[in-house]
């Protein structure tokens, strides 16, 4: 028994010794960084610079406007839907609209939600439901704050 308890205390040792050792070498990689970043703090605090300019310096670096978005537009899955529509004339099946997004965007939905969209858009009147599938509805707008007469566009 006494073999045993002796064996159990130096394991213990040597695992505590193994894990302080791991513990270091775990450490290593961010110590570096952490007295870099000390530095860093300790020349900003010499400068004087700790309480309104840090705030002011970080807020100039801030762009003033949002950089112009660059290649393709983003679209919603709406408007997708609606330029289907409108390329597809008199009436689509929602499993039709299905694979022209697939084709054309690479967008693969399940019919369900292509159905779920459909039914938003025909809520708001931009589409409708006719017995041959979904086809877009022309409708009339007011554009007499701009002084022009009623035009007819498609929605």
């Amino acid at each position: 028994m006494a073999n045993t308890y002796e064996y159990l205390l130096k394991r213990k040792a040597d695992l505590e010794v193994r894990m302080v050792e791991a513990q270091k070498r775990a450490q290593a990689p961010f110590e570096g960084e952490l007295k870099a970043v000390g530095l860093a703090l300790d020349a900003i605090e010499r400068a004087g610079l700790v309480e309104g300019r840090v705030a002011a310096e970080i807020a100039s670096f801030a762009p003033a406007s949002p950089p112009s978005r660059r290649g393709r537009r983003s679209r919603s899955t709406g408007d997708m839907i609606l330029m289907a529509l409108q390329r597809g004339g008199a009436g689509v099946a929602a499993a039709e609209i299905a694979q022209q997004l697939e084709r054309r965007w690479s967008r693969t939905l399940p019919v369900s939600v292509i159905l779920q969209e459909l039914q938003h858009l025909e809520a708001e009147g931009a589409v409708a439901r006719g017995t041959s599938g979904w086809c877009r509805v022309r409708d009339t707008v007011d554009l007499s704050d701009t002084g022009t007469d009623d035009i007819t566009r498609v929605a």
